[in-house]
């Protein structure tokens, strides 16, 4: 009996054999290597264009992703605005590298846009775009305007069962300068030591209104302490808000840091600290 099936594996035409009711007696000596050799030339062939089309394909991702790394296809595709917003934030006087590296990064964060924020009402509407100016650059302001928004749309603050007092003593604790954020996690923070106290520390009465003097505790070197630390982005240091230009890596509260140019007082637009612990450097804005 003549194969009626050529291609087939051995098993396959024993299989369809059966389905056609042909007695196994009947069929002949198989060759195994004759029957699968079709298969396996047609197998092969597949395989060698399947890998030709892969190889056609990362070649053409990785054209288009040169061509994406170029400054100025990535600033064409924006809008004027935010071609003008992405340029303030990488100055020329970076120098080649640093500037193209900025402009492909910002641009790629720009061209996301700003999340929207029309679902919180015009109070906390205005209190993050304070929080987030847009002189912190497309990707900073973009990841900060996102985060606050978050923080206030999932904020759970319950304080109703703190006095009176105790509710003055958190809020002066958390002033809302800390930004939405950092501010909700200081209010749980502060409230939840509270709960299960009724009683409030005595202030002194002298010099309450003034603000607190410089914290330094090496005032030879005018050092001062980061109080609060936030995704290496955001830093309270002498009780004013610091927000890191790109990041300061590793910064920790507790660390000690000094004001190489700027003002520890945040009467300054950037400012440039050096950690004490790290021996690093990091400019940042002062607010």
């Amino acid at each position: 009996m003549p194969n009626p099936w050529p291609g087939l594996y051995a098993v396959e035409y024993i299989e369809a054999a059966k389905r056609q009711s042909v007695s196994l007696n009947a069929l002949p000596e198989i060759n195994i290597h004759r029957l699968s050799c079709p298969l396996y030339v047609r197998c092969k062939r597949l395989i060698v264009r399947l890998l030709r089309t892969i190889f056609v394909v990362a070649a053409a991702l990785v054209a288009q992703q040169a061509v994406a790394q170029s400054p100025d296809v990535a600033l064409s595709k924006l809008p004027q605005d935010m071609r003008d917003w992405v340029n303030r934030s990488c100055p020329r006087s970076l120098g080649p590298s640093l500037w193209s590296s900025c402009i492909v990064r910002e641009a790629s964060a720009a061209s996301r846009g700003k999340p929207d924020l029309s679902g919180l009402n015009s109070e906390l509407r205005s209190w993050v775009i304070r929080s987030c100016p847009d002189s912190l650059g497309p990707s900073l302001a973009i990841s900060c305007l996102t985060r606050e928004r978050t923080a206030l749309t999932n904020a759970q603050l319950d304080i109703s069962s703190l006095t009176e007092e105790q509710k003055q003593w958190v809020s002066s604790s958390c002033p809302s300068s800390l930004g939405p954020s950092l501010y909700i996690s200081c209010v749980q923070r502060e409230s939840s030591a509270l709960r299960g106290t009724q009683s409030v520390p005595q202030q002194p009465s002298i010099g309450a209104s003034r603000p607190p003097p410089p914290r330094s505790t090496n005032p030879s070197r005018n050092s001062y302490e980061i109080e609060v630390a936030h995704n290496d982005e955001l830093f309270i240091v002498n009780g004013e808000k610091f927000e890191a230009q790109t990041y300061c890596l590793g910064w920790e509260e507790g660390d000690e840091v000094l004001f190489l140019d700027g003002s520890p007082y945040g009467a300054c637009a950037s400012a440039t600290l050096l950690n004490l612990r790290t021996r690093e450097k990091c400019s940042v804005w002062c607010e």
